[in-house]
């Protein structure tokens, strides 16, 4: 009686202290998956918020980017109207020179040195023989992602080739119809090529007047801009294309109209 009654006693125990360590552990277990639950529903609580604010400040920025680019084009607008203005007084102006000046022999003494100065300086039309240098980025890939590819014209190439001409003999240079005067800029602004601070797009033209177009030529394709256009085509992939040209008319400084004929 006394064994059997300390083996009941034992086995009671033991039974009491296996309940005692397994409800312990089941009511972890409930915690674990209750915290993991909330974890996970707190996750995508905030994924949500996250993905909801994307979306906002995605439409902001695409007002934001379509209010910006509709007052480039206004600003674009003015400065044509603007340089329409100037083309008109200008006209006025010679005008009102030519009837104060005609008539006496100073006068026009006075005629012929201010038609000199405008054109020295490109505030006047001229036309003549010359040559046209177009130069293009190099084809990329559709899908291609850089940018800045090393194929891609910048303001320095444009600025080498603009001296250039001068050195071959050029009297006058205009780009894509942008006459280029001896205070001219060329310049860059991001990825724009600026001109008299307006933007220019590939391909570029560059045309030019010279006593001799063949000898334009030649003079070009031998110094160091004309090298420099043989290099990049070679290394690079640039697109770039040497022309001589008969009849050709650069506008004045503040016109963008350029009229040229090619050479048989």
């Amino acid at each position: 009686m006394r064994i059997d009654a300390s083996l009941d006693a034992l086995l009671a125990d033991a039974l009491t202290s296996d309940y005692a360590n397994t409800a312990p552990n089941q009511d972890q277990g409930r915690f674990r998956v209750f915290f993991i639950a909330g974890a996970a529903t707190l996750v995508t609580l905030v994924l949500g918020m996250a993905i909801a604010q994307t979306q906002i400040q995605a439409s902001e920025n695409s007002v934001t980017r379509d209010a910006l680019v509709e007052r480039v084009k206004a600003a674009d607008r003015r400065v044509q109207e603007l340089e329409a203005t100037v083309l008109t007084a200008q006209d006025n102006l010679l005008n009102a020179e030519a009837a104060v000046l005609a008539g006496t022999s100073l006068g026009d003494q006075a005629r012929s040195r201010l038609e000199r100065l405008r054109i020295a300086t490109g505030q006047t039309e001229v036309y003549g023989d010359g040559v046209t240098v177009t130069i293009d980025d190099a084809p990329t890939e559709p899908i291609s992602v850089d940018v800045s590819h090393p194929g891609k014209v910048i303001d320095r190439d444009l600025q080498m080739i603009v001296n250039g001409l001068w050195q071959a003999g050029a009297t006058d240079v205009a780009i894509n119809g942008r006459r280029i005067t001896p205070t001219a800029a060329i310049r860059a602004a991001g990825e724009a090529i600026l001109v008299n601070y307006r933007p220019m797009s590939p391909p570029y033209v560059v045309s030019a007047i010279g006593p001799d177009a063949d000898q334009l030529a030649g003079r070009f394709r031998e110094n160091p801009a004309g090298l420099l256009l043989e290099e990049l085509e070679a290394k690079y992939g640039v697109i770039w294309e040497l022309q001589r040209v008969r009849n050709i008319t650069l506008p004045a400084a503040s016109s963008t109209s350029t009229h040229s004929q090619d050479a048989p």
